[in-house]
């Protein structure tokens, strides 16, 4: 085990190219390539590695070794009531797309050797080698997500009246979030999760959020309108020194179309003012690719497309 270990730390100097797309934040301008790679995608999994809260698993392809980086998600696998699993990465030297291929295959055979696990990854669309792996060996596409950022420190537009949620609201909440079923999203796109169930994970993702797993969760404070719209936040504070930038995060958001239509815009808006108002100098959300809609907004409000993703499950 040591000795994948250690070979991981310097394999991950051979993949710094597609690992920097890792980042959450490669997005911003600054701090530097490098310096994101290494705070925010290196030392990361490192730091987990060594820990145990990651797996190092070795496939040996044509006498080259190539490390999958495995994670086992104990809350996911406790609410879903199956064995559940993220892959972060694959760490190997300069090799060809066939070896690679193989790899993954290799690896699905010794991983799913035990029934029921389940296994996702999320890949930039930079990482195209392990992709095209990805696809070859039979992996799921599931979803294709965008970060679209917005620069707060410049961020100017019209005010609405809102304020943070309550308990009380926990009820109106957890509706709206199960009613606005995106047939788009991972939960519902894959074919391993109930619909139903899946519904439910996003009123519980709310419900948490206001007990306070979300940093501030908005939602309107005009009169005659219910709390049927919200969104979420983290604002990821102790993430600030160690990538060089205020950035902060918008999470979870459901608007009824019913009582609250127009409140997605009002919502982002108004939440873009909170965040710079504790700091940030960035805010970024990952909407699915299908949701036009979404973008419109956004784009209305000044946001910037930084990334594209693709997430692949494996069961």
């Amino acid at each position: 085990m040591m000795e994948h270990i250690d070979q991981s730390e310097g394999l991950f100097e051979s993949r710094k190219q597609e690992l920097f797309f890792y980042s959450p934040y490669s997005f911003l301008r600054t701090p530097s390539q490098d310096a994101l790679f290494r705070t925010t995608v290196k030392e990361p999994l490192i730091k987990k590695i060594h820990h145990r809260q990651i797996d190092v698993i070795p496939v040996e392809v044509d006498h080259q070794t190539f490390l999958f980086l495995v994670e086992h998600l104990s809350w996911d696998s406790d609410y879903f009531g199956f064995p559940t699993y993220r892959l972060h990465s694959v760490l190997f030297e300069k090799t060809d797309q066939r070896r690679l291929t193989a790899a993954v295959l290799h690896f699905k055979e010794r991983f799913f050797n035990q029934p029921g696990r389940y296994c996702f990854t999320d890949v930039p669309s930079e990482d195209i080698v392990l992709l095209q792996a990805l696809t070859g060996a039979g992996f799921r596409l599931i979803e294709t997500r965008m970060t679209y950022y917005l620069e707060l420190q410049k961020y100017s537009y019209e005010r609405y009246p809102v304020r943070e949620a309550t308990h009380p609201d926990i009820p109106n909440l957890r509706r709206v979030a199960s009613e606005a079923r995106n047939p788009f999203d991972r939960f519902h796109a894959d074919p391993i999760f109930d619909p139903i169930k899946a519904d439910a994970f996003l009123a519980t993702f709310a419900e948490e959020s206001v007990k306070g797993f979300a940093d501030y969760t908005m939602v309107p404070d005009e009169p005659g309108t219910p709390p049927d719209a919200f969104l979420t936040a983290k604002l990821l504070r102790d993430e600030w020194p160690v990538i060089g930038a205020k950035v902060s995060k918008m999470v979870l958001s459901a608007v009824s179309s019913k009582t609250c239509k127009g409140w997605y815009r009002k919502l982002i808006s108004e939440m873009a003012y909170y965040l710079q108002s504790q700091g940030a100098d960035y805010a970024f959300m990952h909407p699915a690719s299908t949701n036009k809609a979404v973008f419109y907004a956004y784009e209305n409000l000044g946001c910037r497309l930084g990334q594209v993703t693709h997430v692949f499950s494996f069961s």
